[in-house]
């Protein structure tokens, strides 16, 4: 008659689950923490969706605040107005000219009494006065090979074209806005950085 020691070492009898086995099925069949699990699994794309929708958001509302001080700054220039405050500045300071200092002034214009959500001292802006009859595309702040700012023909930013009376002018301004979800952004530099730009044209009042 075998003792019982020897029947405890032979293990449970037959057709009995053992203690590992019926772990591993309540596990498969355990539900609870299921939410949590899914949850963790879509909470990282979903967040960053709503990031970079916020992101885009943010950008268009710069776009517009880059519009309306664009805008208010041509206004001076479309009354004259600020044409007529040059003729009483000094001599340009050495290493400068006229239109740089000109083109420096009307940047402070359209900065001044801003709040804005960009750097505004980095705002490049390009003041041009076409003929009349003349037909003209302005040409992209950006070099599309090198994905910078424009150096050639004449590199963007630096051009100041003095108005005068009933001239046909053309505003364009840009400046560089930081973005995390450059992928979702157009207009991207190689830094990563958006590029809002800003056109206005218009034809000055015969103010002389």
């Amino acid at each position: 008659m075998p003792s019982r020691r020897a029947q405890h070492e032979a293990g449970p009898p037959s057709g009995r689950p053992t203690r590992g086995g019926a772990t591993i099925r309540r596990f498969c069949a355990a539900r609870d923490g299921a939410t949590a699990v899914e949850f963790g699994l879509i909470a990282m794309p979903f967040l960053c969706l709503v990031a970079a929708i916020v992101e885009t958001a943010l950008a268009f509302f710069a776009g517009q605040v880059l519009d309306n001080a664009v805008s208010s700054a041509a206004r001076q220039l479309y009354t004259g107005q600020f044409q007529a405050a040059r003729a009483s500045d000094p001599p340009p300071p050495q290493g400068k000219t006229t239109q740089q200092v000109a083109l420096d002034a009307f940047k402070a214009a359209i900065c001044n009494g801003r709040v804005t959500i960009f750097a505004c001292s980095s705002v490049k802006v390009d003041v041009l006065t076409m003929p009349d009859g003349g037909s003209y595309t302005p040409g992209s702040p950006i070099d599309s090979t090198t994905k910078s700012w424009r150096t050639t023909p004449t590199a963007f930013g630096t051009q100041y074209q003095d108005p005068g009376s009933n001239r046909i002018v053309i505003v364009q301004a840009a400046v560089e806005f930081p973005v995390f979800f450059s992928f979702l952004n157009p207009n991207t530099l190689a830094n990563g950085k958006r590029v809002l730009q800003s056109t206005v044209a218009f034809r000055t009042e015969p103010y002389q």
